[in-house]
C-alpha cells in the first residue's frame, strides 16, 4: 500500500507519526518555505522540519511532478489546494481529516470559528476528497467536547490526536471496502470559513474594559479562538497596543491572565495593572 501525504503543519505532523508507525509506504509532500512576518526569513513548514530531523525523504507541492500512480492520498492541515492531476493518481481514493462536525464549518479555520460561535462540541471528520471543498461523503467522524479554556491550538491538538487513532482504525476496512462513505448536504448549516487577518484581533478598549466588568464570555471566546493567530489585542487610551494572550472567565467577567505591551515581553495582568490601574477607571 503506496500513500502519498499532503501536510504543513505541527497538527500534520501528529498524523504523520502516526501512519510512520504502519506497514504502509509512505511519500511525504509539503508546502514550500515560507517568509517570516518581520524578518522575512523563510522559515519550513513544521512537516518539513519533522521530515529533516528525522531523515524522511519530502518534496515541495510546487517542485512535485512525478505523477505516478499511488494506492492512497491522504491530506491532513495542507493548506493548499491539490491539484487535480496528482488528486486522480490515486488507484484507490483520496482521503482528508478536517477538525469539525462536517457539514458544519467548511473551510480553513474551523476550530476558532467553533469556539467564537461558543460551540459545546466540536469533532473530526475523515472524508473523501472531491473538487468541492470539505463537501466530500463522510467515511467516519467523532465529537470533541470543547472544554472552556480550550483554545484553537490545544483543541487542535486534541481533534487530530484523535484523527490519527481513528484514522490508523479505519484504513484497513477503508482499503478492503467494508465501509460504505455517507454523502453530505449540498449546503452546510454554517458559513464557509475564511482564514483571518491581523486586523480581526482587535478589540475596541471600550469593549474590552466592558468585558472586565460584565459580560466577557464573547471576548474570552475570541481571545481563545484566535489564539495564536492572530491574537487579540487592544490600543489603550496611551496610543499603546496592549496583547491579551490569555485569559479566564469569573462570575461572566474577563478576567486577564497574559498580557503584552507593544514592544515588550509578556507580563501578568498583576504586573500590568501595577502601572496602568488608573486607564481602566
Amino acid at each position: 500500500m503506496n500513500i502519498l501525504f499532503f501536510g504543513s503543519s505541527e497538527y500534520s505532523v501528529i498524523i504523520l507519526k502516526a501512519l510512520l508507525k504502519t506497514n504502509y509506504s509512505l511519500s511525504v509532500i509539503t508546502t514550500p518555505d515560507q517568509p517570516k512576518p518581520r524578518s522575512k526569513k523563510l522559515l519550513p513548514s513544521p512537516v518539513k522540519q519533522f521530515c529533516q530531523k528525522n531523515n524522511l525523504s519530502f518534496e515541495h507541492i510546487n517542485r512535485y511532478s512525478q505523477i505516478s500512480s499511488c494506492d492512497l492520498i491522504i491530506s491532513a492541515d495542507f493548506g493548499q489546494k491539490i491539484p487535480n492531476k496528482i488528486l486522480k493518481s490515486a488507484k484507490i481514493n483520496t482521503l482528508n481529516l478536517h477538525p469539525s462536525l462536517l457539514p458544519k464549518y467548511r473551510g480553513a479555520t474551523p476550530v476558532p470559528r467553533a469556539i467564537l460561535a461558543n460551540e459545546a462540541k466540536t469533532g473530526i471528520t475523515i472524508i473523501k476528497m472531491t473538487d468541492k471543498i470539505d463537501a466530500g461523503p463522510i467515511i467516519i467522524q467523532k465529537t470533541v467536547n470543547i472544554k472552556p479554556n480550550d483554545t484553537s491550538e490545544t483543541l487542535l491538538k486534541h481533534c487530530f490526536s484523535l484523527g490519527a487513532k481513528l484514522l490508523i482504525k479505519t484504513l484497513p476496512d477503508y482499503i478492503e471496502h467494508k465501509i460504505t462513505p455517507k454523502p453530505q448536504p449540498i449546503k452546510s448549516p454554517t458559513p464557509y470559513c475564511q482564514r483571518f487577518i491581523k486586523k480581526d484581533g482587535f478589540v475596541n478598549w471600550k469593549n474590552f474594559i466592558s468585558a472586565l466588568k460584565t459580560n466577557g464570555q464573547n471576548l474570552h471566546n475570541k481571545i481563545r479562538a484566535l489564539y495564536p493567530w492572530p491574537g487579540v489585542y487592544t490600543v489603550m487610551p496611551n496610543n499603546k497596543t496592549l496583547k491579551i494572550l490569555s485569559a479566564e472567565l469569573a462570575n461572566h467577567q474577563l478576567v486577564p491572565i497574559l498580557v503584552q505591551l507593544e514592544g515588550k515581553n509578556p507580563i501578568s495582568w498583576k504586573q500590568f495593572l501595577a502601572g496602568y490601574q488608573h486607564l481602566l477607571q
